[in-house]
């Protein structure tokens, strides 16, 4: 990030986040009736966590691992690079995304046991993360960064995808 500016950097995240938001869109328009945006007219946030108990284990597993790869990126963006620690973060935040896309292979419950639009950032994810690594060891950092930032953005977008009434989060966080 040498030789960035504050501004240039503001832009780019400007940037990344309309491309983010439009890519949702995009994703929501390819399953009809997938949302419920009826819904979102009527919202009362709550936190009750019988959903999540009362839903499977592969999809228990699935969130412990989003939840764990989206509190370590912020933290792996932040840390200086090349250190031991960025190294053992860096693996456990692979290791937890490989997880996390694995398990969603087995969630299908948006597309009446189909895959659906958003396995795309499953599929996405499983051919990004050895790139990712392979970058890292020949060398190839800015490759290596925007891979990894690349996938950090998916799954936020996955995430917000998740949070759509009828899913599970909007049943945790608005009942």
């Amino acid at each position: 990030m040498a030789g960035r500016t504050a501004g240039a950097e503001l832009r780019r995240f400007a940037l990344v986040m309309t491309a983010s938001l439009a890519a949702i869109a995009a994703i929501l328009s390819m399953q009809p009736g997938s949302v419920d945006l009826a819904a979102i007219l009527h919202i009362q946030p709550q936190l009750d966590l019988a959903p999540l108990a009362r839903a499977p284990l592969l999809v228990q597993v699935h969130l412990l691992t989003v939840l764990y790869a989206l509190l370590v990126g912020p933290i792996q963006f932040l840390l200086p690079k090349g250190t031991r620690l960025h190294r053992v973060l860096g693996w456990s935040w692979a290791l937890a995304m490989l997880v996390t896309a694995l398990a969603s292979l087995g969630i299908r419950e948006i597309n009446h046991g189909q895959f659906s639009p958003i396995h795309l950032f499953s599929a996405w994810t499983l051919a990004s993360l050895p790139l990712a690594v392979i970058f890292a060891r020949r060398g190839a950092i800015q490759a290596h960064r925007g891979t990894m930032v690349g996938l950090y953005v998916g799954l936020v977008i996955a995430g917000l995808l998740a949070i759509a009434p009828g899913r599970l989060f909007w049943d945790i966080f608005f009942g």
